[in-house]
């Protein structure tokens, strides 16, 4: 998946600080030199003692609110899904559109994040998928889902460095034809392939999967759509096993306890959406999925989430 437009920076600066907040990494566009660890919030304690993070992820209460480039505020949930309904079929054919040259730039990585520095966000993924097996012994890295794959910058870089085989699911044509010759033969060879959008999955193997992958993709889609696709995918999911989130926050100059809504009125000319830790706690109540670990970066959220046990 790719980044989207930051917000809280102006939009010439749309480049992103890449890594999870334990990563020990430079902020790239700001050069603080320890961006993703400074200010950095992590409930991994939880999952070393066997317990979910203890704050609500049903977002009881909690009011969202937000706003879109074209200036209109959404005063709650249901206003923005009643908006992200009623322009269902506009939202997903501008992005459909857009994502058939992504960001553009001279490599394959650069079309997918907008920016050449691939390989560092690939390091500390690594590192935080490192630390997750670590904390969760139990969790075996036998086979992975990269949701959102793009041209499978996560899968070359991250997934296939530590598990036997990888399923790609990607909604471009094109991208997922490219991902065959992005990776090679030989890792391509450990890789099955599947085109296909995440809110209208195929019927996918139950308990086939020990760690879904999704990064920088759920901002694309439709909040009730994002819901389906979580649902979907935390099926294939054995015993012990997870979903890793990492998102895009609002930081700096925005009000950060409200959504950004991007529209193809704006500079990117596509729908994109910045959630805030509270509106994906509510997402992923909706979706029944605990959340085991969470880290905020400077400018994302990263999670890592298991389904309800059934009381």
């Amino acid at each position: 998946g790719g980044r989207g437009s930051l917000v809280g920076i102006p939009a010439v600066s749309a480049r992103r600080i890449g890594g999870f907040g334990m990563a020990v990494g430079k902020e790239r566009k700001k050069g603080k030199g320890e961006g993703e660890k400074e200010g950095a919030h992590t409930e991994a304690a939880a999952a070393h003692s066997g317990g979910g993070d203890k704050r609500s992820n049903r977002g009881a209460g909690v009011p969202l609110a937000g706003t879109d480039d074209a200036g209109n505020f959404y005063a709650s949930h249901e206003q923005l899904m009643d908006v992200q309904e009623s322009n269902k079929a506009a939202w997903y054919e501008a992005n459909k559109e857009w994502w058939v040259g992504g960001y553009g730039g001279s490599t394959d990585s650069a079309a997918m994040i907008g920016d050449d520095e691939g390989a560092q966000d690939g390091e500390e993924g690594l590192r935080f998928l490192d630390s997750l097996l670590a904390a969760r012994p139990q969790l075996r890295p036998r086979h992975a889902i990269d949701a959102g794959a793009g041209v499978g910058r996560v899968t070359r870089d991250v997934l296939l460095k530590r598990f036997e085989t990888v399923h790609l699911i990607e909604a471009d044509s094109g991208w997922s034809k490219r991902s065959k010759v992005y990776l090679g033969k030989k890792r391509a060879a450990r890789c099955t392939f599947t085109c296909a959008r995440l809110e209208c999955l195929p019927t996918l193997d139950a308990e086939s999967t020990d760690v879904v992958w999704i990064q920088w993709t759920l901002q694309y889609l439709t909040d009730r759509d994002a819901v389906i696709a979580l649902q979907a995918l935390a099926g294939t999911l054995r015993r012990h096993g997870v979903l890793v989130i990492k998102e895009n926050r609002p930081y700096g100059a925005a009000r950060e306890d409200r959504f950004q809504l991007e529209t193809p009125s704006g500079e990117e000319g596509r729908y994109d959406i910045t959630r805030t830790d509270a509106h994906h706690r509510v997402l992923f109540g909706m979706a029944r999925l605990e959340i085991l670990m969470h880290e905020a970066g400077v400018e994302t959220n990263s999670y890592v989430l298991s389904p309800e046990a059934v009381k």
